[in-house]
């Protein structure tokens, strides 16, 4: 599904668009004029849908490391290897090792919201990427990661410049609405996500590109500062779990 000149969504799950395997986040292909960047990976149940008449991607980028957004890395590092995988730091090991308790899959499956035999395959050629760490695409399409622990360690945004618009992947910190994901983990963190909803209203965002639920096309940046809004009274927005 094409959503910008430079951005397909090319898997989304029951949360989103119902339009690959039910526990898939969105993941979305962005293309610049030498390079493509795949940003999220998906649960990995199933191969995600490549052949597009867009450039395989050369990066995968993940926003964290719960299995809905990189499960699917080993797969496509196997079938890519010359793909370069990063993370946040401190999500790196778990993903590199498929640790059920740093990535919080043990709870996950205890909810029911993943089933007992699933399983996430480690990706040990996962790398990290550093805060403000930019990777140009060609054409003046740029990414630059942008760290915001919260909703999980390890947790990173990614801001998308373009010569037209600007966006930003937010996997599962901030979604439309200023809505956010506050769950009882281990590594989910009330003021680092207060400080990251801050930092983020701070940019200058055209579209929001969430890891599930709605996407927002235009004036996205109302809903980052809705959520900055209500941090500055002194609460957390509603959450979407």
């Amino acid at each position: 599904m094409r959503l910008t000149p430079h951005v397909t969504l090319v898997a989304s799950g029951a949360y989103g668009f119902d339009l690959t395997d039910p526990l898939d986040c969105h993941a979305y292909l962005v293309q610049g004029a030498r390079h493509t960047a795949l940003i999220d990976a998906g649960a990995g149940n199933s191969p995600l849908p490549l052949d597009l008449d867009v450039a395989p991607p050369d990066h995968l980028l993940l926003t964290h490391a719960h299995a809905d957004h990189a499960g699917g890395a080993a797969e496509l590092a196997t079938r890519r290897p010359e793909l370069r995988v990063r993370a946040g730091a401190a999500a790196t090991h778990w993903i590199a090792t498929g640790d059920e308790q740093g990535i919080s899959l043990d709870k996950g499956k205890a909810a029911g919201y993943y089933p007992p035999d699933y399983t996430f395959a480690p990706c040990p050629t996962v790398e990290p990427i550093a805060d403000n760490e930019e990777i140009d695409l060609g054409g003046g399409v740029v990414l630059r990661a942008v760290a915001t622990p919260g909703h999980a360690d390890g947790h990173t945004c990614y801001h998308l410049r373009t010569p037209d618009y600007t966006a930003l992947f937010s996997g599962d910190c901030v979604f439309t609405g200023g809505r956010i994901s506050l769950q009882n983990l281990h590594d989910c963190r009330v003021p680092e996500y207060a400080a990251s909803l801050t930092r983020l209203a701070a940019l200058d965002v055209d579209a929001l590109f969430p890891g599930h639920h709605e996407i927002s096309l235009a004036r996205a940046g109302r809903h980052l500062a809705a959520a900055r809004d209500t941090v500055a009274r002194g609460l957390l927005p509603r959450s979407t779990t």
